[in-house]
């Protein structure tokens, strides 16, 4: 039975990605303003909103696709009961409201050098501050919203990874043939279509396709920043 051909929103994956590059910046940079307080809270902030903002772009980008919705509810609920992810957004929203930053900041010496600390205070309109130092929580809960981006880009792999419309699997799940390919990127259906004896043909195609016209693949480096690249994908056409 032939698989009616999908046809892509305007919104891609990239979108996804860049919010997700945009937190991980702010989370290197707080590194290394630790100790300098008030660059410590700008960064904080642009850290607490851009991360907040990843989920966002997630459902606005893959609304559009089939089943997302459905499965996100599990994955949202994950989230909300996560008590770290609970309190990131309501500091999130505290932080924008309200334009306090809620962190208490200490340090010792260590053999001549001093070693910074920086913890989350109790105030009255934000309680049940995490205990730990801030880098490392900020970076916990970066953790696991990356997870659920990395769930999505696996799960919907065929829609979110540009590598997967130029390969076999990928045209078949899409309803697609090489020659959609070649009239989307603008040349004339059957373009790679020539004289060519053995049997990967079709594989020789997309090759050469993917080689000219793939978009960069953008969020493995991510994942294998923060060891999450658990469930790869099958092989791509190399």
């Amino acid at each position: 039975m032939s698989i009616e051909k999908f046809q892509f929103p305007s919104r891609g994956f990239h979108i996804v990605a860049t919010k997700v590059g945009e937190a991980d910046y702010f989370l290197e940079k707080l590194k290394e303003v630790q100790g300098h307080y008030d660059e410590f809270s700008y960064i904080l902030s642009a850290f607490v909103s851009a991360s907040r903002s990843i989920t966002f772009a997630l459902q606005s980008v893959m609304t559009k696709y089939p089943e997302f919705d459905e499965w996100y509810i599990t994955h949202q609920e994950k989230l909300k009961a996560n008590g770290l992810a609970k309190y990131f957004v309501s500091l999130r929203n505290y932080m924008q409201k309200v334009g306090q930053v809620p962190v208490g900041h200490t340090g010792t010496i260590r053999n001549g050098k001093i070693e910074y600390f920086s913890f989350f205070i109790d105030i009255d309109d934000l309680k049940n501050a995490p205990n730990g130092e801030v880098i490392n929580l900020a970076e916990d809960y970066f953790v696991e919203v990356l997870r659920v981006v990395e769930s999505c880009y696996r799960d919907f792999w065929v829609y979110t990874d540009p590598r997967a419309i130029f390969t076999e699997d990928g045209l078949k799940l899409l309803g697609w043939v090489i020659e959609d390919i070649e009239e989307a990127v603008g040349l004339p259906r059957g373009y790679t279509d020539i004289p060519y004896d053995n049997e990967d043909k079709n594989l020789q195609r997309l090759r050469l396709l993917a080689r000219e016209f793939q978009g960069d693949e953008m969020m493995e480096q991510y994942f294998m920043k923060y060891e999450l690249q658990l469930n790869l994908n099958k092989n791509y056409n190399s």
